[in-house]
């Protein structure tokens, strides 16, 4: 069923204005890639009444739910016009798009390029790659060491901690069970054989491959960045590291070709997007970004990154038209002459996600907002400075660096939300994250609203919105009743600690501590320790103060 899914192509009911080649610029430069846009799906044999025959149960179920109809840019194409564009001569299908109604294809037949423009349901042909390889353009970058904070998390839980992903995590016992999440990269080398993945596929984790760039190829066999970018949601290492979504299911697309840089890899992005639409995936992550190409006169200007140019902005909008959640880098250009986000980040429908540092402060390298037409970008940030994750070799965990690694932190706590609120739709789940975020009512354009925090994103689908508290505030005290620990819910404000005292009925001070708070921040301080445990069952008076804000309550040890 599913690799019937994936032969299927459609129409976006958007016009896309883009170059119409000439048969003889065609011939010229052959052997390349081109897209093939068709005029029409009139006569596709599948239909809107059986949508089982080109979608998965799990993608139909994930439409229902969000109230969202099956609709034209679901159909297939119509397997008539491939077969014909096929038999024009030597060419080769690479890759189908349902929602542009498109086709990839590689061909050094020049007798066969010059007839495409004459078939009459041939819309566009566009060179998208010229064929010539071009040097890697990823570069590992290494990051300062951490320090452990957690045995679970190891140094990786900083960076869960920043986002309060380890409440969703271990409160809301939310590791991401159930959701299905793509991850659309450069490859995933050795992650079919590494320890840290080995929980994620003694539990048969990863569900479905594919390799976009060469049709049948080996996902595991080509590049590390994708694969790092996985250990930063699904991996494990005893003691080092945890992945923001451990218990979610997975989706390897490979779509970014390392040897050159072409358009053609957006359009393996938009393939390879469809896909997991029709698998059924619930979010997206693609640490990816374009901005300029080997062949200049590809190049997207900063006018275009206005969410309505580039194909692969577009289809990232109808990623979350169709129920799913995309979450992408906004790049690694703040220090370039092209000072910007990357495409698809421009997306008006997309968490775009810039990089900070331990510290909470932007990294240098992290692209800066706004899109073009003026609207807030990043989306929100997370640490891509130092990020702890499987580096290059695929043995070691350390700190790496990059916009790519932020992206994956976000995504990956994104599913554990959702897991919370199944029945909310991807936009209210992403609405949700950006009123959590710190800057969210004074966004820029180096964090744009700010680091989510997840667990105040619960608390409002939930229905309890502290999104707006910008003063030191002590909220409540809790369990009641308690047995060993206590749990203190507070926000900062600009406070850097918190005092707490504890009292007898009799107003007698048993017991006070100072703890350190990270200004601005949502906590839950667990005060675990000896006294709490060898405390008489009865009634204790708690006292909070953070900053001006006072908490008495009553609390209860359980016998």
């Amino acid at each position: 069923m599913i690799m019937r899914l994936l032969c299927t192509v459609m129409r976006l009911n958007v016009l896309v204005v883009i170059l119409l080649l000439s048969p003889s610029l065609i011939a010229q430069t052959a052997p390349a890639i081109y897209w093939v846009q068709f005029t029409d799906k009139d006569h596709t044999p599948y239909s809107l009444s059986a949508p089982e025959a080109y979608l998965s149960q799990r993608a139909i179920e994930r439409r229902a739910r969000q109230n969202i109809p099956i609709d034209s840019l679901d159909l297939p194409v119509d397997p008539t016009y491939i077969a014909q564009l096929l038999a024009a001569g030597q060419i080769e299908l690479l890759n189908i798009s349902k929602w542009f109604n498109a086709v990839t294809i590689r061909s050094t037949d020049t007798l066969a390029l010059d007839s495409l423009g004459l078939l009459p349901f041939v819309h566009e042909v566009r060179m998208t790659m010229d064929g010539k390889p071009r040097p890697t353009r990823f570069a590992q970058k290494f990051g300062t060491g951490a320090k452990t904070f957690q045995q679970d998390y190891g140094a990786s839980f900083r960076q869960i901690e920043m986002m309060n992903g380890h409440l969703l995590h271990e409160v809301g016992a939310a590791k991401g069970e159930g959701l299905l999440i793509g991850v659309l990269d450069s490859g995933y080398e050795n992650a079919d054989i590494l320890p840290g993945f080995a929980d994620l596929r003694n539990r048969n984790g990863i569900i479905y491959t594919q390799d976009m760039v060469d049709p049948g190829g080996n996902v595991y066999a080509n590049h590390y960045h994708g694969r790092s970018v996985l250990s930063l949601m699904a991996g494990h290492v005893e003691g080092k590291l945890t992945g923001t979504a451990p218990m979610a299911d997975y989706v390897l697309i490979r779509t970014e070709n390392t040897a050159s840089e072409y358009l053609v890899e957006e359009d393996n992005w938009v393939s390879g997007a469809e896909v997991c639409d029709s698998i059924g995936c619930d979010v997206l992550n693609t640490s990816l970004g374009y901005t300029t190409f080997d062949d200049s006169t590809q190049n997207h200007s900063y006018a275009d990154l206005n969410g309505l140019t580039s194909r692969m902005t577009l289809a990232a909008d109808i990623a979350s038209r169709k129920g799913m959640i995309p979450v992408n880098s906004a790049g690694n250009s703040g220090t370039l002459p092209w000072h910007y986000i990357s495409v698809p980040a421009d997306a008006f429908d997309i968490l775009a996600v810039g990089a900070v540092g331990m510290d909470r402060s932007v990294a240098d390298f992290s692209s800066r907002g706004p899109s073009a037409d003026g609207r807030v970008k990043p989306d929100v940030s997370a640490v891509g400075f130092g990020t702890i994750g499987i580096g290059i070799g695929g043995e070691n965990v350390y700190g790496i660096n990059g916009t790519s690694f932020a992206s994956p932190l976000v995504a990956g706590l994104t599913a554990c939300l959702w897991q919370l609120h199944r029945d909310r739709t991807s936009h209210e789940i992403m609405d949700a994250v950006r009123r959590s975020a710190s800057r969210h009512n004074t966004p820029d354009d180096d964090l744009g609203y700010g680091i989510p925090d997840f667990w105040r994103a619960h608390l409002l689908l939930g229905g309890r919105d502290i999104t707006n508290v910008t003063n030191a505030t002590a909220f409540q005290v809790m369990p009641v009743p308690f047995t060993n620990f206590l749990d203190i819910e507070v926000f900062a404000g600009d406070a850097t600690s918190m005092d707490l005292r504890i009292h007898d009925v009799l107003g007698r001070e048993l017991w006070s501590t100072t703890t350190g708070l990270e200004p601005h921040t949502y906590s839950r301080v667990r005060i675990q320790n000896d006294l709490l445990t060898q405390l008489r069952a009865g009634t204790y008076i708690v006292k909070v103060q953070v900053g001006d804000s006072k908490l008495t309550q009553r609390v209860i040890k359980a016998g």
